[in-house]
């Protein structure tokens, strides 16, 4: 136990019973976790209880104090608890961390979308929905011309011949009316249709005043150009749009026996899966809901296969509509029978196969690697170098039988000063396994015999193996003579593809560092 606890308890206890959100702090008072409660004192206390989960468990043993804020009621809670969660990331806050940014149309001396705000320039966003930002995207690189290509050619480029392209490529290229249209472009989104109509309107009116014409004239072709594009898109975010959504559905299904909460989206009786939760940390659905709507688009109708409480239910729809700016009413239905139902069953069928695939590979993997546990996740590492300078690392991940690209990352070696492939190793699997929350089912590691040492002495209750590469021979510690890998065999191919990958993702990131030197 935390020798904090009985600190962290006193001060939960003086926490009041007004909604708000409640903030973990580490020793460091750096943010470790954020929830949001309706009370604020009975939620922070069942941190505290001797039959706590294994989520609490963690959360007390790593905190070093307590924070609050009281907010007017348990939607605005929640609505805050997204915004804090996005700022700050914390690292028990695993959900939201494994979403995309939201996206932004950014206005530096061109137009862009960027998933940040690190570089500096007018941001227009946060943007949920990535189809919708491109469309407005779109429509001002087209309604303005603000298209930027690299090419040089004398009579202009294809696409500035068809009226996209804002004649950079030629060589009597006018940055100064480029900037113009750039300016008027941002200043349509900053002051919305109606407001930039009445601007353009007095632009046209004072370059008619002052007999410049020509202006006038060309603001006159914008104002109908925008007019036309925009009460097309006014038409496709109305009844199609509308059209659309209630055709779509998102569709969650539990499985309480797997410990697992699948997301599935049905598009015209098509299923497809999204995403998969692992409850064995934290079985809260509602938290996972939330995280994932945080992060990603939701339908109108959302089907669940599970319970949820009335002032629950409301409270997420509302903050769905609330913080995704919808304008049609979520609803989200456990139906027992009919049409809803069967799309449920069908759902839990793929859940199924999901699960059934991913079980069949883990356990030949298991068998494979003579291993004591089958494994779900997979981390894989390599290091790359020219003669031992700009030495890098990385390591990717394979969870539930994906890819899980939001746990890639790249390592500077720190330190080498010359070549040690397996020092970089050890170093490279250190600093990535800071958090033990962080560690994997299985570590595989790009080499042989000696690689696979080298990460045992440092991962000594790991499961850890080694894919040497010409010989395609993969080594653990059950396994110490080696298997040679059949590349017609699917699990043998998993294995090689995310030793290749994870090269790869090695290769790359060592070529850009030694180019910038």
């Amino acid at each position: 136990m935390n020798n904090n606890f009985n600190i962290l308890l006193n001060q939960a206890k003086k926490f009041p019973q007004n909604s708000g959100v409640y903030i973990f702090k580490d020793v460091n008072n750096n943010i470790i976790y954020i929830g949001k409660a309706k009370n604020l004192k009975s939620r922070i206390k069942s941190y505290f209880l001797k039959n706590s989960d294994l989520k609490s468990i963690k959360l007390t043993e790593n905190a070093h104090h307590l924070e609050y804020i009281i907010t007017k009621s348990e939607l605005q809670a929640m609505l805050l608890e997204a915004e804090l969660i996005k700022a700050n990331q914390p690292k028990f806050n695993i959900l939201l961390k494994d979403g995309q940014p939201f996206l932004y149309i950014l206005f530096t001396n061109q137009i862009k979308i960027t998933r940040n705000k690190k570089e500096p320039g007018a941001y227009f966003g946060p943007f949920l929905d990535k189809t919708e930002t491109r469309k407005v995207y779109d429509f001002l690189i087209r309604t303005f011309k603000l298209k930027i290509c690299n090419k040089k050619i004398e009579n202009g480029c294809l696409d500035y011949h068809l009226g996209i392209c804002s004649g950079s490529c030629r060589k009597d290229f006018d940055k100064n009316k480029y900037l113009e249209r750039l300016n008027m472009a941002k200043e349509s989104l900053a002051k919305g249709h109606k407001k930039f109509l009445i601007y353009l309107d007095k632009e046209i009116k004072k370059n008619s005043d002052l007999l410049n014409f020509e202006k006038a004239k060309e603001l006159l072709e914008y104002k109908k150009a925008f007019n036309t594009i925009f009460n097309t898109l006014s038409e496709d975010y109305s009844y199609k749009k509308i059209a659309k959504s209630l055709t779509h559905k998102d569709i969650w299904v539990l499985d309480n026996n797997l410990q697992k909460l699948f997301i599935f989206t049905e598009i015209n009786s098509v299923i497809k899966n999204k995403k998969i939760f692992d409850l064995t940390f934290n079985n809260n659905n509602l938290e996972y809901m939330q995280s994932y709507y945080s992060n990603f688009n939701a339908n109108n109708i959302i089907l669940v296969n599970f319970n949820i409480k009335n002032s629950d239910k409301n409270l997420l729809e509302n903050f769905i509509q609330k913080y995704q700016n919808k304008n049609n009413k979520i609803n989200i239905l456990e139906p027992k029978s009919g049409h809803l139902f069967n799309l449920i069953k069908l759902a839990q069928i793929h859940a199924q196969e999901l699960t059934k695939n991913q079980k069949s590979l883990s356990e030949t993997l298991k068998n494979l690697l003579k291993l004591d546990k089958a494994p779900e996740t997979i981390d894989c590492f390599d290091i790359s170098h020219k003669q031992g300078s700009f030495m890098v690392g990385s390591c990717i991940r394979f969870k539930n039988g994906q890819p899980d690209p939001s746990n890639f990352r790249h390592f500077k070696i720190k330190t080498l000063t010359q070549q040690d492939d397996y020092a970089a190793l050890q170093e490279i699997v250190a600093r990535r396994y800071k958090d033990i929350n962080e560690l994997p089912d299985l570590v595989l590691i790009d080499g042989g015999k000696g690689q696979l040492s080298s990460i045992n002495k440092i991962l000594p209750d790991i499961q850890v193996a080694s894919l040497a590469k010409r010989e395609e021979t993969v080594f653990s510690k059950n396994l110490p003579n080696g298997k040679k890998l059949n590349n017609k065999i699917h699990a043998h191919q998993v294995l090689i593809a995310l030793r290749d990958y994870a090269h790869h993702f090695a290769i790359s990131y060592h070529r850009k560092i030694s180019s910038l030197k």
